[in-house]
């Protein structure tokens, strides 16, 4: 019996590009013998196409432009098989791409807008995320599976706050649906977005790159890089591990009735206060006691302890009440009904740090609090918060060697490129949004580099996606780190990068983000003014 498959991207809640013929493409498997001299026939706002699938089951069509609209239903069939794609609308498509600022979720940000919560209703803005997903062999035409999402109550944390705050401007002004292809990886270079042949061409090291990524093609190699960091990395963290902590497990001791070894003040680095942290790498237990009310006493509270460096776990009164397994998120954690009793409370924290660098971040929100907070920042909080800044003992249990980094196979070249861009530029697009360049920023001579790799990299997707002057919009990097940074003139050079080639390229804009950064954060969360300056900067050359 013959099975009609199609991509990720031709699915229920699709859109597609407005005014541009559309390639659509499949697959017939298991084509039966009185199936194999059918067609493959798409019926679609009252026209049809047909074309017979090649050897191994193959297909394609051009469907014929069409204004913006929907939603409409989209009819394949093949002998006797039929499929329909319901809920498809017409509008304007954009590729998202870059690192985890472009695709850091609206759930991080929900205390800053909340307001897109309580909406009652949402402009038609569609969201297909691709998953994690690499090729080192060669670029492939379709993705792992992945659906279309309607913004809506239900869905929202899920979409990309750059991508969505872009969206909602677009389909507010041009009165479009909007459709978001979000193919963005954390921690991913410039390189991982571009093909092997072009960066063998242009990058200072292509052909070592060239042969590591043959190497990588090798799925036997590659499990075997993969195996070898989880067994070394895995190691490390059974050691550190929380369910090996017999003091994790000590309800007196996690309610604080213990001396320690000294005192820190924090938010801070815990090295730059006392010796005992210098080079330390282990489990440290923090702890402050502070006070609660009479008419606070058993009510639900808020924990807001902004970034820890490295992970953490917290406990109050004995009780486990959050934990976060990397540096990067915010520590947002919520006191459960009955847990806080009047006058005195302890909060135990549990901090591993990896490689020496363990602190509480300072200048972020730092406190207990009731009630609801009218976004991220420290002034946003009650005014009735209870605030932890101070002094705070400590007591070392462990010690032990650095960790070893970690091995991600989806930060190695070429492989996103194979995966998620090529695919995605065999759609018809309205521009591509790019928010990348955190993880080129890490010396000098990088730093310049990008100049050369963004402008082959543009060039390289245009090439693929058959269209020349396909828009280009960058958000150029907001600000992070202090004046004393040592990394903080990388970043100012790969902006000038990023201004040459806006300056530079045809049809090419830069959305100029550097004043919507937090010195002390390298998520921003201010992904609204992003999206809009995208938006502005995308307005110039669409």
């Amino acid at each position: 019996m013959s099975v009609i498959k199609l991509p990720s991207i031709f699915s229920s809640g699709m859109v597609v590009q407005a005014q541009k013929p559309v390639a659509m493409w499949g697959y017939i498997v298991d084509a039966s013998p009185s199936d194999k001299k059918e067609v493959v026939s798409i019926a679609f706002l009252g026209k049809t196409y047909a074309t017979e699938p090649d050897a191994g089951g193959t297909w394609r069509v051009v469907l014929g432009p069409a204004q913006a609209g929907g939603p409409y239903t989209l009819r394949v069939d093949y002998g006797r098989e039929s499929l329909a794609i319901d809920d498809v609308y017409i509008g304007d498509v954009f590729l998202c791409a870059g690192q985890s600022n472009m695709e850091l979720q609206m759930e991080r940000l929900k205390d800053d807008y909340p307001e897109e919560w309580v909406r009652e209703s949402y402009p038609i803005i569609r969201e297909l995320r691709f998953p994690y997903a690499m090729n080192f062999s060669s670029p492939q035409d379709d993705t792992a599976q992945a659906s279309w999402k309607q913004a809506s109550k239900e869905t929202l944390g899920g979409f990309s706050g750059a991508a969505y705050f872009f969206a909602k401007k677009w389909s507010e002004t041009h009165h479009t649906p909007v459709g978001l292809i979000v193919a963005a990886v954390g921690g991913a270079t410039i390189e991982c977005f571009m093909s092997k042949e072009n960066l063998r061409a242009i990058h200072s090291r292509g052909a070592e790159l060239a042969v590591y990524a043959d190497k990588l093609a090798d799925s036997a190699y590659a499990d075997a890089l993969i195996a070898e960091n989880a067994k070394e990395t895995g190691a490390w963290d059974s050691v550190v591990s929380l369910s090996r902590d017999s003091l994790a497990g000590d309800k007196d001791f996690l309610s604080g009735r213990w001396t320690g070894d000294g005192s820190i003040e924090l938010p801070g680095r815990f090295a730059e206060q006392a010796a005992d942290f210098k080079d330390f790498r282990g489990v440290v237990y923090l702890k402050r006691n502070f006070m609660v009310r009479a008419e606070d006493a058993g009510k639900k509270a808020n924990l807001w302890l902004g970034t820890i460096v490295d992970s953490d776990a917290a406990f109050v009164n004995g009780s486990r009440v959050g934990e976060t397994g990397y540096r990067y998120p915010p520590r947002k954690y919520v006191i459960p009904t009955g847990l806080l009793r009047e006058g005195e409370n302890a909060i135990v924290l549990r901090v591993v740090c990896n490689n020496g660098l363990g602190e509480v971040t300072v200048d972020k929100p730092f406190a207990v609090f009731f009630g609801t907070a009218a976004g991220s920042a420290k002034t946003d909080l009650p005014a009735d918060s209870v605030d932890l800044t101070g002094e705070w003992r400590y007591k070392i249990t462990l010690r032990t060697g650095e960790r070893p980094a970690n091995f991600f196979i989806h930060w190695q070249p070429f492989g996103l490129y194979n995966a998620l861009v090529a695919p995605a530029l065999r759609l018809p697009l309205r521009a591509a949004l790019w928010y990348q360049g955190e993880s080129n920023a890490n010396s000098l001579e990088d730093a310049r580099e990008y100049k050369t790799l963004l402008q082959a990299m543009i060039a390289e997707w245009r090439g693929r996606a058959g269209e020349e002057d396909l828009p280009f919009v960058i958000a150029g990097l907001p600000v992070f780190g202090s004046a004393e940074d040592p990394l903080r003139p990388f970043w100012a050079e790969l902006r000038k990068s990023q201004e040459a080639i806006a300056s530079s390229v045809r049809r090419t804009a830069l959305a100029v983000c550097y004043d919507l950064g937090e010195w002390n954060d390298l998520h921003p969360v201010n992904k609204r003014g992003i999206g809009e300056r995208l938006f502005a900067a995308a307005q110039s050359v669409v």
